[in-house]
């Protein structure tokens, strides 16, 4: 039976349950002792598969590394194309939606310096939701002041400019929470705001999916099972 491992960039909180689910080691990681750790892992394992806690794109440049220099490192960059995490989202939101609830897509604001090509996972997160299921109207929006449109910026236009009141906010990463500058720009607005997180149990059902995706493709080409 081959041995799989998993190096979980801002895992911090979700290894033991991960470890449960999949049957692998998993040990979280920061940024800096990602590849360290990975490489102790790949002592034992025949797969290690280096990923985030978090959907969209993260640190492309030390996966490439790690697939470079790690015999068994495999890197996952991002995993927001997950067909998925579309479904939970578009199931969260929907009966909101087909209330006719304006839906508000949203992620942390990633900084002023993040690639462009990078930014794009929540405009493709938010059609993938939208054709899973009927939207009155949607918009996205960057929890944080750098990158615009801010999500508070947003709620604003939707609630003045487009007498919308009742609005979801659906945060593209589970176990995000509501966002507190959000909920108060609601409350002062007048708006009805609900988030439809989708919490940590599916965020752990999510990782074993890509997990077992990896390691299903990873391992038959290894010849290992």
């Amino acid at each position: 039976m081959a041995e799989v491992a998993i190096a979980l960039l801002g895992g911090a909180g979700l290894t033991a349950a991960l470890g449960e689910r999949t049957g692998a080691t998993v040990v979280a990681t920061t940024p800096e002792d990602h590849l360290e750790m990975a490489g102790r892992l790949g002592d034992d394992a025949d797969l290690v598969v280096g990923m985030a806690a978090v959907p969209w794109p993260v640190l492309p440049e030390l996966h490439a590394e790690g697939s470079a220099t790690l015999p068994a490192y495999a890197g996952v960059v991002s995993w927001y194309a997950l067909p998925q995490l579309a479904d939970a989202l578009a199931q969260a939101v929907a009966p909101g939606a087909r209330a006719g609830a304006h839906v508000l897509v949203t992620a942390p604001d990633p900084g002023e310096d993040t690639a462009p090509e990078d930014l794009m996972f929540l405009r493709e997160v938010a059609a993938a939701v939208e054709a899973r299921v009927d939207l009155a109207s949607r918009s996205i929006a960057w929890r944080g002041e750098t990158r615009t449109p801010t999500a508070v910026a947003a709620l604003t236009s939707v609630v003045e400019a487009h007498d919308k009141r009742d609005i979801i906010e659906c945060p593209v990463a589970p176990g995000t929470g509501a966002d507190p500058a959000l909920t108060l720009a609601a409350e002062e607005l007048g708006a009805r705001l609900t988030c439809v997180d989708l919490g940590r149990a599916t965020l752990l059902d999510l990782l074993t999916t890509v997990v077992g995706t990896v390691a299903g493709h990873e391992l038959d080409d290894d010849g290992l099972s």
